[in-house]
């Protein structure tokens, strides 16, 4: 009988976070943050249109979205100084609520939403230049993951871009085969050398890709 509450299945299979990176100390989170930072300025600096003035950011299964204060930065800079909105939305309640009242200082909104089911919250719109999804798990759910992906494209603007960043080579590989299955196009796609080896997990790292894709012309 479904009693209307997450599946624990469903729950893991959003969750691009292992338990591990969730303990992390501040200084090695703040480490990560600048590796990707730089990563992300380096592949979205060439596709974002001159003189563009502001920035709509959509953050799928963010969990407590240690990256936000990264990206709101990132827009501000690929807008030379310009309005930047974040939007995060993910399933899990407790991650969402830390989220809120850590970046409570941000112009960002935290949502309790299914992100395989984003397109029902007409509210946001469908005119975001960027949605971002850190450390997809699409080897944990390919078909979920689809369905993510397909909600996530169907919110951005016709020029915008869609952003992952990957734990490892082969799941990264399947995610881009994916994406590009329903009509995106990679337009970058980096490895990060300098990413961080997780101990528990061997052959990941941290934000170990960044692909930025756009709608295929």
């Amino acid at each position: 009988m479904d009693d209307g509450k997450p599946k624990a299945s469903l729950v893991m299979s959003l969750i691009g976070t292992t338990s591990s990176e969730l303990s992390q100390p501040q200084n090695m989170i703040q480490e990560d943050m600048a590796k990707l930072k730089s990563l992300l300025q380096d592949s979205l600096s060439p596709h974002v249109a001159a003189g563009q003035k502001d920035m709509r950011i959509l953050n799928l299964a963010c969990g407590r979205c240690d990256e936000a204060e990264t990206l709101i930065q990132l827009g501000s800079d690929l807008t030379q100084g310009g309005a930047v909105e974040m939007v995060g939305a993910d399933i899990r309640i407790r991650e969402i609520r830390q989220a809120r009242e850590t970046h409570s200082h941000l112009p960002a909104d935290f949502l309790i939403e299914d992100a395989t089911k984003i397109s029902e919250h007409k509210q946001l719109g469908d005119d975001f230049n960027m949605v971002f999804l850190r450390h997809q798990n699409f080897w944990h759910g390919q078909e979920l993951w689809k369905k993510i992906f397909d909600q996530g494209i169907a919110k951005l603007r016709p020029d915008g871009m869609l952003v992952i960043t990957s734990y490892f080579d082969v799941e990264h590989r399947l995610a881009l085969r994916a994406l590009e299955a329903l009509g995106m196009e990679v337009v970058s796609n980096k490895r990060n050398k300098a990413s961080r080896a997780l101990k528990d997990a061997p052959g990941k790292s941290v934000d170990r890709w960044v692909a930025v894709l756009r709608r295929r012309q």
